[in-house]
């Protein structure tokens, strides 16, 4: 049997699964790019900085929150501005107690003393919510939500004159295709993970990893001691699965 106008056969299962390969590496390329992810932009540590060792105490004070574009105004925005600082305060202290050494978030007040320590502070100069309905529903960018940050780390024993590190990360979600698109047996489940996976308490989880796994690998590099292996920051452009996969727990 001939294929209407081309003179050719139908395809047949044989020539099905030599396409096989291909169409597989080009969806998991298509999910791989599409997927939420924060990246590190850069990481800017002063020269002659690497510390001999990890530090006794690690203080994180609440980021500042600009090009704030959430859907809440007036009290609303308020409580939403300093639950989201609270949260990740607390999320960025829990990894780097994980990770580095013990951390505790502070208030923006809190003196803080001149010791073995670091103080943990910074601004997410953007910070986008988005549209759930529309990420979940239509995805491929719609709706996407997208936070930038920029996190600056003191050396306590040399007082608070300037940080010796500077960390630039930047991420959201992407472009995911949303439920529509999942077939009658993929859209529950696919509405399910975008409600998991994206959004700005997700993207803020993945923040608080890239900067912790930032100062991870400069403390790495000077061989100082860490609780538990070094984790990996994956770097904007970086194709996924190419950095290492952290420990579990990480």
């Amino acid at each position: 049997m001939t294929a209407c106008g081309t003179g050719g056969e139908f395809p047949g299962p044989t020539h099905i699964m030599k396409f096989f390969p291909h169409l597989f590496l080009f969806g998991l390329a298509v999910f791989s790019f599409g997927c939420a992810s924060v990246s590190v932009r850069k990481a800017a540590f002063r020269p002659g900085s690497k510390p001999p060792t990890t530090p006794e105490k690690i203080y994180v004070r609440p980021f500042a929150l600009q090009g704030l574009r959430v859907d809440r105004k007036g009290a609303d925005l308020d409580a939403f501005a300093s639950e989201f600082q609270s949260a990740f305060s607390n999320k960025l202290a829990e990894r780097l107690s994980k990770n580095i050494a013990p951390a505790q978030a502070i208030g923006a007040d809190v003196p803080v003393p001149q010791s073995n320590a670091w103080l943990v502070e910074g601004d997410f100069q953007r910070l986008h919510q988005g549209s759930r309905a529309l990420r979940a529903i239509l995805g491929w960018g719609l709706g996407g939500t997208k936070m930038e940050c920029v996190t600056r780390v003191y050396d306590l024993k040399q007082g608070r004159r300037e940080p010796f590190a500077v960390i630039e990360t930047t991420g959201g979600s992407n472009a995911e295709p949303g439920a529509i698109f999942g077939g009658p047996f993929g859209a529950a489940p696919r509405l399910v993970m975008t409600s998991v996976t994206s959004g700005v308490s997700a993207d803020s989880r993945r923040t608080a990893r890239m900067i912790t796994a930032a100062l991870s690998e400069y403390l790495a590099e000077a061989n100082a001691p860490l609780p538990k292996k070094p984790m990996r920051a994956k770097r904007l452009g970086e194709v996924p699965g190419t950095t290492s996969a952290p420990a579990p727990g990480q």
